[in-house]
């Protein structure tokens, strides 16, 4: 009985359309050319080999195809990676612009205080100078007033004693705050060196008018110019 050819020899009914006979025969031929057989199945077997081939490098993956997939997931890692870097980066730069803009306004409060306070300083000491002044008037005139106004001035120098003390303290307290004040502004830095040293001419004004005792002894205190 003589085989017949199908397509299910040829492995699959793609392969079997994509293979073209090695010649084309009709039915009389095959009949009358017995040696033709052999030779058809040779070409045959020798397609199918090829065929199978194709089929085995089709399914066998291709190093090229997995270095180019290697690569492209090396750049999709290396470009997650860069975008977290960046994230981060721009995350630092906000909170390094956020700081900066922090200090910026601490260094413009305190600096507003400092003038503030030299402000008050310089109110305190004009006012502490004309309360003086006010006091040796008082005291001249204890000392050529008659006996009987003698004591009502007395108590009028006590007062004015009590008030120029007061202010004096008040003064301190203001003088404390702004040595204060020095020293966060050299440690912050920023401030103008001229404006530093015109907070210290005040401060060693301000430290300079001391009273000599508890008793205040006015005729030994002093005021010193800003010279």
């Amino acid at each position: 009985m003589e085989s017949s050819i199908t397509k299910w020899d040829f492995g699959s009914l793609r392969t079997y359309y994509s293979v073209e006979p090695y010649e084309e025969f009709t039915q009389d031929e095959y009949v009358r050319d017995a040696s033709l057989v052999p030779r058809l199945q040779a070409e045959l077997w020798k397609a199918q080999s090829r065929i199978k081939e194709l089929e085995a490098e089709r399914k066998c993956p291709d190093p090229f195809v997995d270095y180019l997939k290697e690569e492209l997931r090396k750049e999709r890692k290396e470009r997650k990676r860069a975008q977290a870097e960046n994230s981060r980066l721009k995350k630092k730069l906000l909170d390094m612009e956020s700081s900066e803009n922090r200090l910026r306004r601490e260094r413009d409060t305190m600096e507003k205080v400092c003038e503030e306070l030299v402000t008050r300083i310089d109110e305190l000491k004009a006012e502490t100078r004309r309360v003086w002044d006010e006091m040796e008037e008082e005291r001249q005139m204890v000392q050529t007033a008659e006996m009987w106004r003698e004591e009502r001035v007395r108590v009028k120098l006590m007062d004015a004693k009590l008030a120029l003390q007061g202010k004096y303290e008040e003064m301190n307290w203001f003088v404390d705050e702004l040595e204060k004040c020095l020293d966060v502004a050299r440690e912050v830095g920023g401030t103008e060196e001229m404006r530093l040293r015109r907070c210290e001419g005040l401060i060693k004004t301000a430290r300079s008018m001391e009273v000599a005792n508890d008793k205040m002894d006015f005729e030994r205190f002093e005021f010193v110019s800003d010279d």
